[in-house]
Order: structure tokens, then sequence, then C-alpha cells
């Protein structure tokens, strides 16, 4: 090409060729850049998990001594999408307890389902309950690969609160809410951040809609408290969950079982 003497060529055939090689490099921008997006996209992010919080606090030290914990599963939560990050907190949970009941929110996701899609009775509680089987046969895998370190088990939160005990402590948490001021501020305050998360209704219906959709919040973590301390007097007495620990700390006051609550970040 570079001893080609370009004279030989006529003027139109020079803008032909100019043409055509302008063509070849726009096709070859084009490419670089769908192989650049495309590895952006197949990029594998790996998750770290790290301990945030421990309560209480004087055991975190001790952490060690336990051998056994429950990891609560918020199904609908934006923590539990990605796979990568399950298995990291898996892969995490295996190196610290020897055994590990997970789980699996279904029934209290039905209270999520109807404040969020408008569901209602057995129609949200047949979509919990579809949805807690959904995410164990798409994610028992993950856990299985972990089973060599820590004996994984699936507990579904609709099978616990067919259990006497836990009819006797959601009624301990309802008069506990009914009788001390301070904790029913804590329980209204959190009640408003998990409505928050979902999507504002339309100003004409906040009115007709409010009362019912605090009540069910309300009842959502009245009836995860009493999950947790059904679990506690069965003998696991650590909770490792992704969220905050300050209703959680709060609600100790109330349990006639004590567990330890562990917080990932």
């Amino acid at each position: 090409m570079e001893n080609f003497d370009w004279n030989q060529l006529s003027l139109e055939q020079l803008k032909l060729l100019q043409s055509k090689i302008s063509k070849a490099i726009d096709l070859k921008r084009r490419d670089l850049k769908l192989t650049q997006s495309t590895a952006n996209i197949t990029q594998v992010y790996e998750y770290k998990v790290s301990l945030a919080k421990v309560s209480p606090a004087r055991l975190r030290s001790s952490l060690s001594d336990y051998q056994k914990c429950v990891f609560m599963i918020s199904l609908g939560s934006k923590n539990f999408v990605y796979s990568e990050r399950i298995e990291a907190l898996i892969k995490w949970i295996s190196e610290q307890f020897k055994a590990c009941l997970v789980l699996v929110g279904d029934s209290l996701y039905r209270l999520t389902i109807e404040v969020r899609q408008g569901l209602k009775g057995d129609e949200a509680w047949l979509e919990a309950i579809r949805t807690g089987e959904t995410f164990i046969n798409q994610n028992r895998f993950l856990f299985q690969q972990y089973c060599g370190s820590c004996q994984f088990q699936f507990q579904m939160a609709s099978q616990i609160e067919k259990q006497s005990e836990f009819e006797m402590y959601y009624k301990d948490f309802q008069g506990l809410y009914q009788q001390d001021e301070s904790f029913q501020k804590m329980v209204n305050s959190f009640a408003q951040t998990y409505l928050n998360r979902g999507e504002q209704s339309e100003e004409e219906e906040v009115e007709q809609l409010l009362q019912r959709q605090k009540h069910l919040a309300i009842t959502y973590l009245l009836e995860e408290s009493a999950v947790f301390t059904c679990l506690a007097k069965e003998g696991w007495p650590v909770l490792f969950i992704l969220g905050q620990l300050k209703l959680l700390k709060k609600l100790r006051k109330g349990c006639t079982q004590r567990f330890l609550y562990l917080s990932s970040k």
C-alpha cells in the first residue's frame, strides 16, 4: 500500500475508496464499543460480607461460642435479588457456624403483597407461598455447595405460624404494643419505613388506604417477632439478618427467650 501510486486512480475512484474506508472505520468503532459494553455487562462482581453489628454488643468477641444460627430471608427485598450476593452470605455463614436454619418469610410476605400489589386474603397468601417455594427452588444449589462445612435446612414462616406457641407470642407482642408507649412509637416508626419502600398511592386514595396499610405493616413486624421468638425457644440462639437492629434490640424486652442478633453490611 505504501508503494502504490495513488495518482493512477481517478478522482471518482479515490472518493469511492475514501467512502468505503470511512464505513470500515465506523464498523470497527461500533464493534469495539459493543465488545467493551458486553465486557462490562458480563463482569462478575464479588460481594464481600462483613459483620456490621452485634446485639448485645458485649457478645461480639464470643461469637465463636455459637454453633448455629437462623438466616432470615425477607422475600421481596432487594438484598435477595442477586445470586452472587446470596452466595456470599451463605459462604460467610458456612465459615462461622456448623448449622443454619434458613427462614423463608413466605407468610410474612403476604402482608407486603397486600401493601404493594393490592392483593388481599387468599390471593395474597397463595402468591406469597409460591414466591417462597420459588426462592428455594432457584437457590437451593447455592446452599448445597457449602453443606460440607455447614448443615443448612429450610424452614417456612408459614409452618411456624401453625404452632400454638406462635399465637401465644404474637398476642404477647400485641399486648406490649398496646401497653408500652415507647415500644409502640418504635414499631410505628419502622412500620412507616416499611411502607415507604413501596410506591406511594394516589392522593385521593391516601385517606382510605393509610390506616389499613399501617395496620398491615405493624402486623408484619409483630408476626416476624413472634416467629423469631419461636425459633429461639427451639434452640436457635443467633439471628442473622440484613438490615437494622434497632427495632430488634427493642423487641428483646418483650421476649421470654433471649437470642443474639447479627447484622451484615
